[in-house]
């Protein structure tokens, strides 16, 4: 392992940028989706870390196999929704994955034809607006990073930069109304490193 030439090349840069992204990014999806399945309670995960752990495990073995990171989709709701909220769920979905491979080509073609895949997404959308209503939308420091949330994960398609546009404007709204000593300190951090993350890090 050539530890000195990931500092001497500036590769760090980039594992920080895909680490920001990766935590973020799937923080972000295993909570609406267990917000969808009704697992939070009073507003924490319960078990989050052995459900981190296991997203962690797949991304490690996915990029020893010369896969592209192995993370939570949004697109689970769905089959939250349909009551899919056990192990068992994820068992039949592993199995079938692994029997699509022997169908490759055919998969490939369909799931390029945005008619079929687009209305899909668009369905789990509808689904994932259920925690909407969990949001006190008439104080604006609560509502607008939440807006501001909404707005950049299509405009960006990206879930983590969703998340850093909250994790912005949040912060910044409540020093601008003078409520900034009711916000957890790590929320500052956050804040600090997204902006620098955004500005020199792009994760496109």
């Amino acid at each position: 392992m050539d530890i000195g030439g990931v500092i001497n090349q500036g590769i760090y840069s980039v594992l920080f940028a895909f680490l920001l992204v990766n935590i973020f990014e799937t923080t972000g999806t295993i909570i609406g989706v267990a917000e969808q399945g009704g697992f939070m309670k009073n507003g924490h995960l319960p078990r989050a870390k052995p459900a981190l752990f296991a997203d962690a495990t797949a991304t490690m073995v996915g990029s020893l196999l010369g896969t592209s990171p192995s993370s939570p989709y949004i697109e689970s709701s769905a089959g939250v929704a349909a009551g899919g909220k056990t192990g068992l769920t994820s068992f039949f979905v592993a199995a079938l994955f692994a029997v699509s491979i022997f169908f490759t080509p055919i998969i490939g073609a369909i799931s390029n034809v945005a008619a079929i895949t687009a209305p899909v997404l668009i369905i789990v959308g509808c689904f994932m607006m259920e925690g909407l209503a969990h949001i006190n939308w008439k104080k604006f420091d609560e509502a607008f990073p939440a807006f501001a949330v909404i707005m950049s994960m299509p405009l960006t398609s990206s879930i983590a930069t969703g998340i850093a546009v909250g994790f912005i404007t949040y912060p910044l709204l409540k020093l601008a109304i003078g409520k900034g000593k009711g916000v957890h300190w790590i929320i500052y951090v956050f804040a600090i490193i997204f902006v620098l993350q955004m500005l020199y890090f792009p994760a496109n």
